[in-house]
């Protein structure tokens, strides 16, 4: 057996989706599954189109060119373009968010049909324009013959850490109105938000007018962005790392000597723990940032690691090569599908 490796569970995340769905549905609110955090992984892609996901988002132009073979399923580019690529850019992505003036015009002069999501910045400080210069975007695209500004945007809860309050999601929703009956231009889709949205859309919650969501982390592992907490119905464990004990020894409870900084030349912060029993696993920073690891083995806890090692403290002694396993955040689940070092198997 081929150690560590990530066990994907294909039916929990086709559960996942298809409760989203039918929540979206209900609710008339389209869908972009976002896909950027398997790393282009095909057999789960594949599953998603063939259970009903008919918009594909990805942050990656290779992703998304590889995902031509589901001609019935849009594909989105959620990174803002670089002018560079863009003759890639639109063969890849049928629709990609845009924010800057001069890539818009670039895309426009390429003399092909794209349709753009403008992105507005409400507080999160990352991608978008700020409201102040709305107009003067919203009349350089009234001049747009190939390019259509299908739909704005919102991103919150991934930068600063901005939630997405009714009242900017109302916000959002009175620019779309502004851009379509003041600049007749043909928004069709108000998007608001990730998966932080989730909970407004599980309560009913969702502001009137929002009619398009782009969820990553609730259809991959079954929960909302802020809090990282459990959606009702959803799986949580469609992911889960299985790391192998390759040392099992009572050690000290405190570091011997003079502390420095450690290997990524930070300074150590180790939980204070009592002597016991320590445990050295083969998984390390370089396959995912290790504090996304929440154990499922009982009576151990987290210390930290190395570029290789994955160390916990143990209540007990854990015989050498056990199998521990474990359940990653978002963000560590994005490094361990993009490591080449971690053995993906799929469940179906």
């Amino acid at each position: 057996m081929q150690l560590p490796r990530l066990v994907i569970d294909i039916p929990k995340i086709v559960h996942n989706l298809q409760s989203i769905q039918k929540l979206c549905g209900r609710w008339g609110v389209a869908l972009t599954g976002v896909v950027k955090g398997v790393a282009g992984d095909f057999k789960i892609v594949e599953a998603l189109v063939d259970a009903g996901l008919e918009e594909l988002g990805d942050s990656r132009i290779e992703n998304l060119e590889r995902y031509s073979v589901f001609p019935k399923a849009n594909r989105v580019l959620l990174r803002l373009p670089g002018i560079n690529d863009l003759e890639r850019v639109v063969r890849s992505a049928d629709i990609s968010l845009n924010a800057e003036m001069d890539t818009i015009g670039a895309v426009e002069r390429l003399g092909v049909r794209h349709r753009v999501f403008l992105m507005v910045d409400l507080g999160d400080r990352r991608e978008g324009i700020l409201e102040r210069d709305l107009l003067e975007m919203a009349r350089f695209c009234q001049g747009l013959k190939h390019t259509a500004l299908v739909g704005v945007g919102a991103n919150f809860s991934c930068f600063a850490g901005v939630k997405p309050a009714p009242e900017k999601l109302a916000a959002l929703v009175s620019i779309a109105k502004l851009l379509k009956e003041e600049f007749h231009l043909p928004v069709r889709y108000i998007s608001g938000g990730n998966s932080s949205s989730l909970p407004m859309l599980y309560s009913g919650g969702l502001v009137s007018g929002i009619n398009h969501l782009r969820i990553g982390e609730g259809i991959l592992l079954g929960r909302e962005t802020l809090e990282g907490r459990p959606l009702p119905g959803l799986f949580q464990d469609a992911f889960i790392v299985e790391a192998e004990v390759l040392q099992s020894q009572w050690k000290p409870g405190r570091a011997d000597g003079e502390i420095g900084r450690d290997a990524f030349g930070r300074k150590p912060e180790i939980p204070e723990v009592g002597e016991g029993f320590r445990l050295l696993l083969n998984l390390g920073q370089q396959d995912t940032p290790l504090s996304g690891l929440t154990p499922l083995e009982p009576g151990v806890q987290f210390l930290g690691g190395s570029s290789d090692y994955l160390v916990l403290a143990s209540e007990k002694k854990i015989r050498v090569g056990s199998i521990l396993r474990f359940t990653p955040n978002y963000w560590g689940l994005l490094a361990l599908m993009t490591s080449p070092y971690v053995r993906k198997e799929h469940l179906y």
